[in-house]
């Protein structure tokens, strides 16, 4: 045979395998055919080769092992080949289930569902558990009082080593009672045991009662015999009082108890706390505890309900209530100051009774007249009727009498004194008339650049010279109006000058004064003696009187209760008001009325004697009318 046009050399002689080594060639052990050679060739002369060579045969034959389709030694199954195995005969639940064959010849239960012994609890098929899987209960969930709950072969319950239940209402085993309940202390315990004190019948469930007379507490029992159980009458509410207990019931005995009374009892027992009871408020409001509204209620300690009083507010409470007349609260001063009260300085303070503090301030001083002391409002009865009372506003007063060196400073003018009766320009300026009295208020207040009080017609102040000043009675000058709002200098009203003499009763601020009217003189305590305070009497033989016939120094004497100096003797003050009276019943801010026959003056002087220092006395002139016993001091708003 020819070699295709390969050369002879390369050609293998017959009978010989030739084995291809090249890297394309393929090779099969089971042919006779000598392959194509594409590289190099090896003669392989080896004889056992060749025999085996020899020996190949090409029929195809199945193989063992998974997959042949034949159910091989340890094959479940071998594709269809099942062994007649079903989900249902494999003890699954699905029976409809496709049961198959996986490529291990293993079979492939996923259709069949479920099975008692997959450690998976199918409730729906009455599994209660499933090996270890006991679905979360317990021999004690199960109703048991205790024990080891296992699963049974048939996935359900196994409670033989669980114990007897106790608290099934069941007498049961060496059970002495059951009450249907696992509790303790109502007879039966929670080990079904009968309890102390208490005695229970074999019923089921079983009912159990104390035994009253054995001297325990148990159960429903207040007591037993002398057994109390550390009450007494007051732990019971009582105010004292001695406690015993029933035989028969052995419940609480408070007869004695009840002779003391409790808060409850409708009688309200003040000397144990007790304010009120129920309905009953002891005549009390919420505006006589100090409060400005509410509706007062009483709570069941027998205490006052305060709410509503709190919400209306009172004085104490830290907020001030400007409406309810409050200057202040606590802390809460309104944004008010010293200065903004007319002091010159100072820290303004808040008094219990909710009313400026004015201790720390320091007094307002003029230029030209000194020091001007503040004057707080007040109320106080005016005379001998209780119902005639007087409020004023606060206002300040010039400390001392004007004198006779703050005249001519201030005015520029001639000083009228009478020199026979004065011993110096230190004294009290007097032969003042009322005419003179406002207008140097308006000269004052003009050099202070303040608002003049004091308006005349055809009058400018400013330029008047002291003769224009009338000395006899005069008509224009008579209708002299004051506005009461401007901050200049003014005489003072009657109100003003009575409650500034009697001290404005500085010990007790707020509360309306009904014998400060009385006094004898400015600064009077009813024990000290006018003497050391005024400076009169010279013509009379009164203890106390001056010696010298003539007005002294101003602040010679002691000061009242505000430092006011002179408020009494030296002399006479002049006031703003007509000699026409004054209505009867409460007046506020009184100004008189614009009749009558005289401007009044308070006061008395170096030469009346102790009557005419009363605070009450007044007496009154023309207004054109000069003596050397009248002078005059000034206020301010």
């Amino acid at each position: 045979m020819e070699s295709r046009g390969e050369p002879e050399s390369s050609r293998a002689p017959a009978g010989e395998i030739l084995v291809d080594l090249g890297t394309t060639a393929q090779y099969n052990l089971c042919t006779r055919r000598n392959p194509t050679m594409t590289n190099r060739t090896i003669l392989l002369p080896l004889l056992v080769t060749c025999l085996m060579l020899w020996s190949c045969d090409d029929t195809t034959k199945k193989t063992e092992g998974c997959g042949n389709g034949l159910l091989d030694l340890g094959e479940a199954c071998d594709g269809s080949q099942l062994q007649g195995a079903t989900c249902a005969s494999l003890g699954f639940y699905n029976a409809q289930g496709a049961l198959a064959c996986t490529a291990e010849c293993g079979y492939d239960v996923s259709a069949c569902g479920g099975h008692c012994g997959d450690g998976v609890v199918d409730g729906a098929y009455g599994e209660q558990c499933d090996n270890a899987n006991l679905n979360g209960n317990t021999c004690a969930s199960l109703g048991f009082s205790g024990g080891a709950l296992s699963c049974g072969a048939n996935c359900t319950y196994d409670t033989s080593d669980c114990t007897t239940l106790c608290g099934n209402g069941i007498v049961e085993g060496d059970e002495a009672c059951d009450d249907g309940n696992p509790e303790n202390d109502d007879g039966c315990s929670s080990a079904c045991l009968e309890e102390t004190g208490w005695t229970c019948d074999s019923d089921s469930p079983s009912a159990c009662t104390t035994i009253c007379g054995d001297g325990l507490v148990v159960g429903d029992e207040a007591c037993d015999e002398d057994e109390l159980a550390s009450s007494t009458c007051e732990t019971l509410g009582y105010y004292g009082g001695t406690l015993t207990c029933a035989a028969a019931t052995c419940d609480f005995v408070t007869t004695v108890c009840e002779t003391y009374g409790r808060c409850g009892d409708g009688q309200i027992q003040a000397m144990y706390g007790e304010e009120c009871e129920g309905s009953d408020l002891d005549d009390q409001t919420c505006q006589r505890l100090g409060y400005y509204g509410g509706g007062l209620a009483c709570r069941t300690d027998c205490r006052f309900d305060l709410a509503t009083c709190e919400a209306a507010g009172r004085c104490g409470d830290g907020i001030r209530q400007a409406m309810d007349d409050e200057d202040c609260d606590g802390s809460d001063l309104g944004a008010a100051t010293c200065e903004t009260l007319g002091y010159g300085g100072g820290a303004l303070g808040c008094l219990g009774t909710c009313l400026f503090d004015l201790s720390q301030c320091a007094d307002r001083i003029s230029p030209n007249i000194g020091t001007l002391k503040y004057v707080p409002a007040g109320t106080f009865q005016r005379d001998e009727t209780p119902t005639n009372l007087s409020t004023v506003s606060a206002f300040r007063m010039s400390q001392y009498e004007i004198t006779r060196a703050q005249w001519t400073a201030v005015t520029g003018w001639a000083d009228p004194s009478n020199v026979n009766y004065s011993s110096g320009v230190n004294d009290p300026v007097q032969m003042v008339n009322w005419y003179h009295a406002i207008a140097f208020c308006n000269r004052l207040s003009l050099l202070e650049g303040l608002t003049p009080v004091y308006a005349v017609p055809g009058v400018d102040f400013g330029t008047m010279w002291y003769v224009q000043i009338p000395t006899v009675e005069d008509a224009a000058w008579n209708e002299a109006t004051a506005n009461w709002s401007a901050d200049g200098y003014r005489l003072p009203t009657e109100a003003e000058w009575m409650w500034a003499a009697m001290g404005a009763d500085t010990e007790n601020p707020g509360v309306t004064n009904t014998t400060g009217y009385m006094k004898a003189f400015s600064g009077s305590t009813g024990s000290n003696v006018i003497g050391d305070y005024a400076v009169f009497g010279y013509y009379t033989s009164e203890p106390g009187r001056t010696m010298t016939a003539s007005t002294s120094p101003a602040g010679t004497k002691l000061p009242n209760e505000l430092g006011l100096y002179d408020m009494t003797g030296n002399v006479w003050e002049r006031l703003w008001n007509l000699n026409s009276g004054s209505p009867s019943g409460p007046l506020t801010d009184y100004r008189g009325e614009n009749v009558g026959s005289g401007r009044l003056r308070y006061g008395g002087n170096w030469s009346c004697s102790g009557v005419g220092c009363f605070i009450s006395f007044q007496t009154s002139d023309a207004p054109s009318y000069q003596n050397a016993a009248i002078g005059f001091r000034v206020v301010r708003n």
